[in-house]
């Protein structure tokens, strides 16, 4: 939740002011100048001599460097170049990026990597959604550092009320060694939940869980795109009104480690709203230990791919699975369509079990060219702003089934539809789609970020 709160918590705020300024530049104030991102037209016959930063007046040099490709004596191409710029830009520090290619002797070039840095510090009141569900607002305060000591860590707390109070403080340093190989990240939080299981809801005896947890993560990064995770942690659910099913633990608070291993592999050139590159995450995860109560493994694979095809527009595409073995598994430890992730068409329906599958492809147009702005009135952090606007069609299918039963084709629920996706400042995303699902019903979804 750290790195992407503000896609939930500002994105209806920012689009309002995006929205402004657009109009206000369109009109032409005088008062603005439009900036285009600045990259070769063509492939260069050079290799890299030498790599500069500027603009940086606080990252480190080593966290941009860390990103890119282009490396001393690596060709460069027009390519490599985009997609080196996507990357740092990626991190989340910058409002725009633009690297230079300053040709010397000896078929040779420096590269000029020129960023513009954004604000790093937020302490504000918040309103936001959870579940992807405009009705579950909650309202609180963050407090955040997104570029502690320049060099990317993230200090993070969070205090809500209102859908699902919580409590969380976490701490994240990408460069626990200089050269980015070691990663750290460690979080503590209570969470007071809605019980998400459907025949629960469906009833009067409706009930809450008091979630406590704690989290350590240690990462091992190679290169730029492959990241092994060990993590171990240890969690509390307490559920006063307890009933058959809603803990393992006869006295309804069900208390167990958590030790997992994921292996991701992320070659995608933008990670807000990606148009080329691959993203694989490998994960198992054991909740419990051997015992006559709570012993669950969750293994998980996630499967996306971003192709460009002719005239920009780029096809996508994902694949999702995950699968539970051992003891039986509690109300509160179930997967579903309906929350976090949804199936456009049946985008408010929820769907429960202890295994999930679902499959997605969307294929996006430019409308808009993501392009930048410079606003010279405002601070030098908020002065260059970026926006684009995507058209995309799309189709999910997926399902969730207990272990009791078989897996089955027609069990798949599914919708296609059409959406208008705005790229906004900040990284934010906002997307309006329409969808039908198998029984053309249709319905308007408002939502925030990537589908995926």
């Amino acid at each position: 939740m750290t790195e992407f709160f503000l896609k939930q918590v500002l994105s209806i705020n920012i689009f309002i002011l995006s929205c402004f300024l657009f109009f206000s530049i369109s009109i032409g104030t005088g008062q603005e100048n439009a900036l285009r991102q600045v990259s070769p037209s063509m492939d260069s016959n050079r290799v890299v001599d030498s790599v500069m930063v500027v603009g940086n007046s606080l990252t480190k040099n080593f966290v941009i460097l860390r990103e890119m490709s282009l490396r001393s004596g690596k060709s460069i191409t027009k390519e490599l170049i985009e997609y080196d710029q996507n990357r740092i830009y990626s991190l989340g520090l910058f409002n725009q990026v633009t690297i230079h290619v300053q040709p010397t002797s000896d078929g040779k070039a420096n590269l000029l990597v020129e960023v513009s840095e954004r604000w790093y510090i937020f302490l504000f009141p918040v309103i936001g959604i959870k579940d992807r569900d405009w009705e579950n607002i909650y309202y609180g305060g963050h407090a955040i550092h997104s570029n502690f000591r320049g060099r990317n860590e993230k200090l993070f707390a969070e205090f809500v009320f209102g859908y699902d109070p919580s409590l969380v403080l976490s701490y994240r340093n990408p460069f626990l060694k200089e050269d980015g190989s070691l990663i750290f990240d460690a979080k503590i939080g209570y969470n007071k939940v809605r019980n998400k299981s459907l025949p629960a809801r469906a009833t009067s005896e409706d009930f809450h869980e008091q979630h406590y947890s704690m989290f350590l993560n240690l990462g091992y990064r190679i290169e730029i795109k492959h990241t092994f995770w060990l993590s171990a942690g240890y969690k509390i659910v307490d559920i006063p009104e307890y009933d058959i099913g809603r803990t393992i633990s006869p006295d309804g608070k069900d208390q167990f480690p958590i030790v997992g291993l994921t292996y991701l592999f992320d070659s995608r050139d933008l990670a807000e709203y990606p148009a080329s590159g691959s993203f694989t995450k490998f994960a198992v995860f054991k909740s419990g230990i051997p015992a006559d109560e709570l012993d669950l493994i969750r293994y998980a694979i996630d499967l996306r791919r971003y192709q460009p095809l002719i005239s920009n527009v780029t096809l996508t595409g994902r694949i999702f699975n995950e699968i539970t073995a051992g003891s039986a598994t509690p109300s509160h430890n179930r997967l579903y369509f309906g929350y976090g992730e949804r199936i456009r068409g049946h985008f408010n329906e929820v769907f429960e079990g202890e295994n999930i599958i679902g499959v997605s492809t969307e294929l996006h147009y430019p409308l808009m060219s993501p392009i930048y702005y410079k606003i010279n009135f405002l601070p030098a952090e908020f002065r260059i702003l970026k926006f684009g606007i995507v058209a995309a069609a799309f189709a999910d299918a997926g399902s969730v089934w207990f272990r009791r039963q078989p897996f089955a084709l027609d069990q798949f629920k599914s919708g296609y539809g059409l959406g208008i996706h705005f790229l906004l400042p900040y990284s934010f995303v906002l997307r309006t789609d329409y969808a039908w699902n198998e029984l053309r019903c249709g319905e308007f979804i408002l939502d925030l970020g990537a589908s995926f």
